[in-house]
């Protein structure tokens, strides 16, 4: 027969194995690299498993947060989501501000019609971008950034007990302030390779007036093309850097962000 308090003890660490699931799930489907379309959803749900088994003895979660009522069980779950949320949603403006950048500056090539399905996102996007794309998530893997999470998502139980989630005012205008930093980061990125293309385009509308022997539609296509890639590959010098730092930037606010969270 089984003894009684085995069973208590059974369930309890059960229903704490769920609390900490609900959080960790929504955060690893959104996240980057895990959150991918590419990824099945069995190996989401067994990452999912795995790393709250790892938590479930070193967070501070018991049974009794589990909410006893449908409604309070479904706010309860509403609130872990949209906390896992926020996290991802403010750390993909980083990914997003390459996918910006690498659109524009294929758009000016003249490749934007060439387009491919990013697996990470699941909408089309430019080869400059998904080529800026790759090379900022092997950065993000090399430097161990999804460890940050994991670190973040294991202190959030601390900052923030489950289902107690606070959306303040600093929280929106966080947000709003890392969009704006999504937008200034994609000036930066493109900027070279786009303003080679611009002063390409220059040139050949020059050409195109002086010179009006010279076929500028079938020439400045492969040019433009062409100077494009040339400077989207020495851009590669100062993306590394430019990468580490916003990296660096997002090791220091998310934690903060989270902590902001708890109320």
């Amino acid at each position: 027969m089984v003894d009684a308090k085995l069973l208590n003890w059974t369930l309890n660490q059960f229903l704490a194995l769920v609390i900490i699931m609900i959080r960790v799930g929504p955060l690893l489907f959104f996240m980057p690299v895990t959150g991918s379309r590419n990824v099945p959803s069995q190996v989401k749900m067994l990452m999912t498993v795995a790393t709250a088994l790892v938590l479930l003895p070193v967070v501070p979660v018991h049974a009794g947060q589990l909410p006893t009522t449908t409604l309070g069980f479904l706010i309860f779950v509403l609130s872990e989501v949209c906390f896992a949320g926020i996290l991802a949603v403010f750390t993909r403006l980083i990914f997003d501000a390459v996918q910006i950048a690498g659109q524009m500056v294929g758009i000016q090539m003249g490749i934007g019609m060439a387009g491919v399905i990013d697996p990470q996102f699941g909408t089309q996007t430019s080869l400059v971008g998904q080529f800026w794309n790759l090379i900022a998530i092997l950065i993000f893997l090399a430097i161990d950034g999804h460890h940050l999470f994991i670190k973040t998502l294991q202190e959030s139980f601390t900052w923030v007990a489950p289902g107690t989630l606070h959306v303040s005012q600093a929280t929106f205008e966080g947000l709003m302030q890392g969009t704006g930093q999504m937008f200034l980061m994609s000036v930066k990125i493109m900027a070279p390779a786009s303003a080679a293309v611009f002063f390409s385009h220059v040139a050949m509308g020059i050409i195109a007036k002086t010179v009006p022997q010279i076929p500028i539609l079938i020439v400045g296509m492969p040019l433009n093309i062409g100077v494009g890639f040339i400077f989207v590959g020495l851009s590669l010098v100062y993306f590394l850097p430019l990468m580490l730092s916003q990296f660096d930037m997002l090791g220091r606010i998310l934690p903060r962000l989270a902590q902001g969270l708890g109320g």
